[in-house]
């Protein structure tokens, strides 16, 4: 009868055990799916960023050349429409972001 009892309860032990295990497995897939979604918009941000630092250098630049030289001779409005589009990109994945973060809840 002991010996029995034993196998029962070293049976429920083994299984109890198997079931945290399982749990803690998908648990840390989740928290590591989270992670790689959470660095790929870092990146994409980040790049974003980027461009329009670089942008905001391109205009700066022709503004310098147009004064220096007292004419606008075409390159203030490609820098001008390269910072617009780079800011409307900008501006979308922020967007996107925030709307995606609200219907969330925060998360």
């Amino acid at each position: 009868m002991t010996e029995l009892l034993i196998a029962v309860i070293c049976t429920i032990v083994s299984a109890l055990g198997g079931a945290l295990l399982y749990f803690l497995q998908r648990h840390f897939k989740r928290v590591e799916k989270h992670s790689e979604e959470v660095e790929d918009k870092r990146i994409k941000k980040d790049i974003l960023v980027l461009k329009a630092l670089r942008s905001i250098g391109d205009l700066t630049a022709a503004n310098a050349k147009a004064i220096k030289e007292g004419s606008c001779n075409g390159d203030i409005d490609h820098a001008k429409e390269a910072f617009d589009k780079t800011c409307k990109e900008l501006d979308a994945f922020l967007l996107e972001s925030a709307v995606k973060k609200v219907n969330k809840g925060g998360k």
